[in-house]
């Protein structure tokens, strides 16, 4: 009786046990490779969603001021510009002009009444830098590198104050 049931169980025994490791081998290996993917698209979905470990649920992040004490001269002000008009470096003989109305964002002045003190000079740093532009400067990139000229002219202008960004409401040119 050992002898046949010793074949037949070993040799069904054996077959069956090495079907069944391919099988159980690549449920593992999809299962290894579906949780890190898992995982990471969590991890992605959260990130997008500004989840607690990547941002904080929706509440603001805590300045830097605040966090120091609240210094005064921390916040940001608007200063409005009046128009400045300017005639531009053609080179043909012909008058082009320029018309261009701006906002700047100023951090750090105690009030506005303190920065409107400073227009003339904002607009003479307006008009200078128009003056020696040409009107194909002004078309297409040119307009970007226009705005980050004279925000750097102006951050250099305001030296202790922090000039965080130019609004440009109208250019016009003629």
């Amino acid at each position: 009786m050992s002898d046949e049931t010793s074949p037949d169980a070993g040799g069904d025994g054996t077959a069956a046990s090495a079907d069944g490791r391919k099988g159980m081998s690549r449920k593992k290996m999809a299962i290894m490779a579906a949780v890190p993917l898992l995982l990471i698209g969590g991890g992605v979905g959260a990130w997008q969603a500004h989840l607690p470990p990547f941002g904080g649920g929706g509440k603001p992040a805590p300045k830097v001021a605040a966090a120091e004490g609240g210094e005064a001269g921390s916040h940001r002000l608007l200063l409005s510009v009046p128009s400045a008009t300017a005639n531009l470096d053609n080179g043909a003989g012909r008058t082009v002009y320029v018309k261009m109305t701006a906002s700047v964002e100023v951090e750090g002045a105690e009030t506005l009444a303190a920065l409107q003190g400073r227009i003339p000079e904002v607009q003479d740093i307006f008009q200078t830098y128009l003056h020696e532009s040409r009107p194909q400067d002004l078309h297409g990139s040119g307009f970007y590198r226009l705005r980050e000229a004279l925000l750097r002219r102006l951050r250099v202008a305001f030296a202790p104050l922090n000039v965080t960004n130019i609004y440009i409401t109208e250019l016009l040119t003629q």
